[in-house]
């Protein structure tokens, strides 16, 4: 694996400072690109998507916690496999939390948890909270589908901020 020689804070901060156009306006087209394809893969149900989403960062957080780093290959491997394992973790994901993050109402989370429940995505236990334990369709739609297409518009975010810092270094 070849390191990188990466920025710093300041260099980012500057870069973007100096490109802002180029730069923002790339990153509200990642952005939209992505919520647009998230909202389809949630049956254009944007709050799902949302709550979905709060719920699988946490997820990953907990599998990141307990697996540390890992390559893409290995860290789906457990992604999948979790949804068929209790996680260690102590960090309770509640309804309330959920509402914090995305800034929706408590009532709206319970309603959307329910029907994630109802469509294989998720878990609910007072004692555990949310739980992300999507069934193995719901699983591989994710991994296999959503998440490729999130990496290439990623990846085409990074090379055009590339470009922009590589004009600057010559």
């Amino acid at each position: 694996m070849v390191v990188q020689n990466y920025y710093n804070p300041k260099d980012y901060k500057l870069l973007i400072e100096n490109n802002f156009s180029e730069i923002w306006f790339q990153f509200l087209y990642f952005e939209i690109m992505r919520s647009r394809d998230c909202v389809k893969f949630m049956h254009n149900n944007p709050n799902s998507y949302l709550i979905l989403q709060v719920i699988s960062w946490h997820h990953g957080l907990v599998l990141l916690s307990e697996h540390k780093n890992q390559d893409r290959k290995n860290f789906v491997k457990k992604w999948e496999a979790s949804n068929k394992s209790k996680t260690n973790s102590d960090k309770k994901l509640t309804y309330s939390l959920v509402s914090e993050l995305t800034s929706l109402s408590v009532e709206t989370i319970r309603r959307h948890v329910k029907k994630l429940i109802d469509e294989g995505w998720v878990s609910y236990t007072k004692k555990q909270g949310i739980s992300y334990k999507p069934n193995i369709g719901n699983s591989k739609k994710m991994t296999e589908n959503l998440n490729p297409k999130e990496i290439e518009r990623f990846i085409q975010l990074l090379s055009y901020i590339d470009k922009i810092k590589s004009r600057h270094e010559t």
